[in-house]
């Protein structure tokens, strides 16, 4: 068994920030990279079983034309607030939390089994 043979493997994670605004917990992360959550998968990240969090922000845009979708704690998409704006306007998240390949896979499962079970 060579040196090669003992080396882990490289994993992607997925960045989520973190902002505490008027007492609230806010996350952002991009959607654009590889993985777009839908509402099974913001309610286990949002969870006290996942990260926890009162709010997630999702970026869905460009670059060139920045979009966001907001939701609840429970997955329900909603119009962003001004309180969101305020978010997006800090240079500087409180914390970073990276997820693992792991809860990410948990996440897109959420979302598969919540997809199936509405068909």
């Amino acid at each position: 068994m060579g040196a090669d043979d003992l080396e882990r493997p490289v994993t992607e994670m997925m960045l989520v920030r973190s902002y505490l605004m008027e007492d609230k917990e806010v996350m952002m992360l991009d959607g654009t990279t590889g993985f777009m959550p839908g509402a099974a998968a913001i309610r286990l990240l949002a969870s006290r079983q996942g990260v926890g969090a009162d709010r997630v922000i999702v970026f869905t845009g460009t670059q060139e034309i920045p979009s966001f979708k907001a939701f609840t704690s429970e997955g329900v998409q909603e119009e962003l607030t001004a309180a969101d704006y305020l978010v997006l306007s800090r240079s500087q998240a409180d914390y970073e939390i990276r997820l693992t390949d792991y809860f990410v896979r948990c996440m897109r499962e959420a979302d598969a089994l919540n997809e199936a079970a509405a068909c």
